[in-house]
């Protein structure tokens, strides 16, 4: 009996510390991005959208002060990546304050892949997805609901926006500068998917330049080494020949990450973007 309540006591003492450690966790409060809320918005079509706004250190004792603006893609996987980097470079004073806009999906469990593909896809490839090509829709969703929103709440440099992108998001976001030049002049293309529909947006380059000759942009492309041959040579193609074309006010940043693959190639890539697009406001 006495050896059965000694080992009923030492279970218990053992168990203390997990009980502990059990309440810690369970008071231990959620991270947080500094200076960053989320707010719902739904697409005319009813797709459930939510947006990441991120606001500058002195945005709240600054109430004179407007700042550049940056709209990127995939806020689901990308906003602490994009949070991360930005503080880095602001305290190196390496780019201006601005505002960052992540946009990605809200909702019960959203499917990524699907809603991303068929949002940021500016045609449709039925070789490749069947429910693709509605950029479109999404660049006018973003242009005339999500825009005026953020602008009309926040204090914005409506002359300095830029639009950004990884992978589809960065094929979307070259779409976007073409599509709209009065309302993206800066971009970030991060591994664009070029390949998409037969290099779809190559021919969309030569037709805008054909009538736009004297664009005036900042753009920054990215690619890494290590990513599929293919895909390689297709970014850096669509580089060059943007690199090469003649009069044109376009200013371009051409960009590979050693070492790096599709994914892992984005956080340099971002960085090396950021201070390129923003480099003549620099603090």
């Amino acid at each position: 009996m006495f050896n059965l309540r000694i080992a009923i006591l030492f279970c218990l003492c053992a168990m203390l510390p997990l009980r502990v450690l059990a309440a810690e966790l369970n008071s231990t409060k959620s991270f947080e991005l500094p200076h960053t809320h989320k707010v719902a918005i739904t697409s005319p079509s009813g797709i459930a959208y939510e947006l990441v706004i991120s606001l500058p250190a002195s945005y709240k004792n600054s109430p004179n002060k407007r700042y550049p603006i940056l709209y990127y893609t995939d806020a689901q996987w990308d906003a602490p990546l994009l949070s991360s980097i930005y503080q880095d470079l602001a305290f190196d004073k390496a780019v201006p304050e601005l505002v960052m806009v992540g946009i990605t999906y809200s909702g019960v469990k959203p499917n990524y892949t699907a809603l991303r593909t068929k949002d940021l896809t500016p045609t449709k490839d039925e070789n490749f997805v069947s429910d693709s090509g509605g950029g479109e829709a999404f660049l006018t969703f973003i242009k005339e609901t999500i825009i005026p929103k953020v602008e009309s709440e926040y204090r914005i440099d409506t002359r300095q926006r830029t639009i950004a992108g990884w992978s589809f998001g960065g094929l979307f976001a070259l779409y976007a500068m073409y599509s709209e030049p009065e309302l993206f002049t800066r971009c970030i293309a991060v591994s664009p998917a070029i390949p998409w529909d037969n290099q779809y947006i190559s021919q969309l380059d030569d037709e805008f330049f054909k009538a736009n000759s004297k664009f005036s942009a900042r753009l920054f492309i990215s690619y890494g080494s290590n990513e599929a041959p293919a895909f390689v040579a297709s970014v850096s193609k669509f580089q060059n020949k943007i690199k090469n074309r003649k009069s044109t006010n376009l200013q371009l940043m051409n960009y590979g990450v050693e070492n790096m693959a599709h994914a892992g190639a984005k956080a340099s890539a971002y960085a090396q973007g950021l201070v390129w697009v923003w480099k003549d406001i620099q603090p």
